[in-house]
């Protein structure tokens, strides 16, 4: 964090407006949130709003290589904290809680309720984590763009103490007026090593970008190789409380990874977007599987009775039109026929099922095998050495069928040629 903070102190007077004039901007203005105004643009569609938090005292014209591709993709919501850019300071300086707080209500105020996905730079990786572990519900990916880590500076000390405090002086020397008080707020974090709200953070899909640049002359013993490797070792612990993240590292960015190589940060954020896509495709398939299964549990309850009232053709078309509808495999009609077979004890409902079975896979053996077994247990023996007869005729004639399939069929066309035998 403080290494892009060195780098772009002096250019704060000259700060970008971003530059989203590919797509149609929803909104661009100063918000109202609870003590004061935020300067925020919301533009893009899709299932889940991108979440974009500079770096410190960066407004959110650093996110102007980046945020435009992924508005093709996703709702986005860039902006610059309290004091920062267009939104104009509070009359104190702002802790870390006051600025997850201040994002919070950002988002409440902008109406934004798709699930987040998170992307934090620098000390904005803080507040991302921050408002992850205080609000983990709204939070559906993070991607943390080389994050600050608050055990830093306390890692660093334990192999040069001296260097560090030569940091911090540099660092303070090169802060202007108006960032000294929030610098000092920023310190304080790295002096005690941890984050004001140590709640969990969710887990949720994560991806953390790391830069491990070396920079030849440079007198901040942060850039230097051994701090780099201590930094991409913190990264590293953090990936491992995800049980889905990756780790990106980079010796071709500095800190400015979005700036440097905008595609990593895309991709990323891409890639967790395409995640989650998935996931949810997976999620609503099982919950339309599940209300298939209850809507044909139910009409088969509804058979049940019709069967109960001699109304047998009636039963038949109930079951018939359920399974129609359900769009389920060969597979799942045959062990739901089996099912109501053997657990429910209902052997003419199965035969309507396998009997439905037969008439949408003409071609598969195993349905005409299931169907004479349900007519084996009806005691019509006749019509179960037909099944039995033609399940095995299309299983000879099938090169994967294995002989050990065929015996079985071959054994239940026994049984119901003995069954005729005995009438």
């Amino acid at each position: 964090m403080k290494n892009f903070f060195k780098k772009i102190v002096f250019a704060m007077a000259a700060l970008l407006t971003i530059n989203l004039t590919a797509q149609a901007q929803d909104k661009d203005a100063l918000v109202d949130i609870k003590n004061g105004k935020l300067h925020a643009v919301v533009t893009g569609d899709g299932p889940y709003t991108v979440v974009f938090e500079a770096g410190f005292i960066s407004d959110l014209s650093v996110w102007r290589k980046v945020a435009p591709t992924v508005a093709k993709q996703a709702q986005i919501l860039v902006y610059s904290r309290a004091g920062v850019g267009k939104s104009p300071a509070r009359s104190q300086p702002l802790n870390l809680l006051q600025h997850t707080e201040e994002l919070q209500q950002l988002i409440a105020a902008l109406d934004l309720k798709k699930p987040l996905i998170l992307v934090g730079h620098s000390y904005g990786g803080w507040v991302v984590r921050q408002f992850a572990s205080a609000y983990p519900q709204q939070v559906a990916g993070l991607v943390l763009v080389d994050p600050a880590n608050e055990t830093l500076e306390i890692e660093l000390r334990k192999i040069d103490a001296a260097k560090v405090t030569q940091d911090q002086q540099r660092f303070a020397g090169m802060a202007p007026p108006s960032a000294k008080a929030d610098l000092a707020l920023v310190q304080a974090i790295f002096d005690e090593g941890k984050l004001p709200n140590q709640a969990a953070l969710p887990d949720v899909p994560m991806a953390i970008l790391s830069s491990v640049q070396e920079f030849k002359n440079n007198p901040f013993f942060q850039e230097t190789a051994v701090a780099l490797k201590v930094k991409r070792n913190l990264h590293a612990t953090l990936t491992d409380l995800f049980s889905n993240a990756t780790h990106v590292v980079t010796n071709r960015s500095g800190h400015h990874i979005q700036n440097d190589e905008p595609h990593l940060v895309i991709n990323a954020i891409e890639q967790i977007i395409s995640g989650l896509n998935i996931e949810a495709q997976k999620i609503a398939r099982q919950q339309a599987k599940q209300q298939a299964r209850q809507a044909v549990m139910s009409a088969l309850g509804q058979a049940g009775t019709e069967l109960q009232n001699q109304q047998s053709e009636a039963a038949k078309n109930t079951v018939f039109t359920a399974l129609k509808t359900s769009q389920f495999s060969e597979g799942e009609i045959n062990q739901l026929g089996f099912d109501v077979m053997t657990k429910g004890k209902q052997p003419l409902m199965a035969e309507f099922i396998f009997r439905f079975n037969v008439e949408q896979f003409t071609q598969s053996d195993n349905v005409y095998d299931s169907h004479g077994e349900a007519l084996l247990e009806l005691g019509r023996f006749a019509e179960a050495k037909t099944q039995f007869t033609k399940a095995i005729s299309l299983a000879q004639a099938n090169p994967q069928r294995s002989p050990k399939t065929i015996k079985g069929y071959q054994d239940n066309l026994a049984k119901a040629e003995q069954a005729l035998l005995k009438k």
